[in-house]
């Protein structure tokens, strides 16, 4: 597994905004469906670098921090 760096934007205008998120996946195309199933929302504007952090450590595949960025 990888730990992915994504940038996204979720929410309306009143309430949404850009977000950055650490994902433990796979492969790059499981990171979307894990910020929507963590969120119970769709993101978009979807950003996703591969991270130089070791994903060993982690057994499955999460969605380790968000921040609001």
């Amino acid at each position: 597994m990888k730990v992915f760096e994504a940038i996204y934007s979720m929410g309306g205008i009143a309430t949404g905004g850009f977000f950055r998120s650490l994902v433990v996946a796979h492969t790059q195309k499981n990171v979307r469906g894990l910020l929507n199933e963590q969120h119970d929302e769709d993101v978009s504007n979807l950003r996703i670098e591969e991270s130089d952090i070791d994903a060993s450590v982690y057994p499955h595949e999460q969605v380790l921090t968000t921040i609001f960025a």
